[in-house]
């Protein structure tokens, strides 16, 4: 009798043993399977965009996920292009194309941490006021993000990594290195990538040379490259473009009476607290942390060549 009780009690000891192996085995494919998920999922976001921006410290990149992304859709139309870019040094582009650009894209690029509070905020009004997505508000660090490294999806976990990206950048390029690279890789038109390329394609010269005028067409059409041509002037919207560039580059003090007058066609209210320049040497926007954005536009352009075949 008392056997028998001792080969019952055997088998039920057996059978929680078992099912204490079973869960401590499950729990321990289950804690594998996190830990290797949380360990890609660290390094996706986190590990490799630090590496990204690192490597930008120093290096050029070869193609932006842009410009990838409109190879792909270029194979898929069964067309064959070639991407004009040259890279050009930030000293070596004019200083009236960066200040335009500023001017056009992001006013307060030397001021804010990457993004803009104050623009955001208005573009919600305005949008909201408007009931349609027609205004937005993403800086020059953000566009350039976008460019090297984010698709054209627009859902809560793209802007989450462009806001990681667009903070890294500030953290580790600095300003006048963002405003290098986004002048060199921004779209200019159809198969055109960055200032240079843009240069002397429309104006036939390098941007070394862009005059006041010529950088005010250009910056004006990045709203939309692929659409604006920098030399029609019969677009209405491309010139209320450049007089929204003039206007912002006079209330600065970036620009004299004459050069106002010259981009807008209209001539400004006189402002006694400020000393008019000479149109040929209007100068830069003054740089938070570095002097460097102010160009010599004397000074050759030093330049590497790439052509991407489509």
């Amino acid at each position: 009798m008392s056997f028998e009780i001792s080969k019952h009690l055997y088998k039920i000891f057996s059978l929680i043993a078992k099912f204490i192996i079973c869960i401590f085995l499950t729990y321990s494919v289950i804690f594998s399977i996190a830990g290797t998920i949380g360990i890609i999922v660290l390094y996706k976001n986190i590990v490799k965009p630090v590496h990204d921006v690192q490597y930008l410290v120093k290096h050029n990149p070869a193609e932006t996920v842009f410009m990838k992304n409109y190879r792909l859709e270029m194979k898929t139309k069964n067309k064959t292009a070639t991407a004009f870019q040259v890279f050009v040094p930030n000293d070596s582009i004019s200083r009236f194309l960066k200040s335009a650009v500023i001017a056009a894209e992001d006013d307060a690029f030397y001021t804010h941490p990457g993004f803009d509070l104050e623009a955001m905020l208005s573009a919600y009004d305005y949008n909201r006021v408007h009931n349609r997505n027609v205004r937005g508000a993403s800086t020059i660090t953000q566009q350039l993000a976008k460019n090297l490294f984010l698709t054209n999806e627009k859902n809560f976990s793209r802007k989450i990594k462009e806001l990681g990206y667009t903070l890294l950048m500030e953290k580790y390029l600095g300003k006048d290195r963002i405003l290098e690279l986004y002048l060199n890789y921004a779209q200019w038109g159809d198969s055109i990538f960055g200032c240079e390329a843009a240069s002397r394609y429309y104006f036939k010269k390098s941007c070394t040379h862009l005059s006041i005028t010529e950088s005010a067409r250009l910056a004006a059409s990045l709203v939309s490259p692929e659409r604006l041509n920098p030399l029609n002037a019969k677009s209405g919207f491309l010139q209320r473009r450049i007089e929204v560039i003039a206007n912002n580059l006079f209330l600065k003090h970036l620009i004299d009476d004459s050069a106002y007058t010259l981009l807008s066609g209209k001539n400004p209210q006189h402002d006694s607290t400020y000393d008019s320049v000479n149109n040929d040497s209007v100068p830069a926007p003054k740089p938070v942390e570095t002097s460097k954005f102010i160009a010599k536009t004397s000074k050759a352009a030093v330049v590497v060549k790439r052509g991407h075949k489509f």
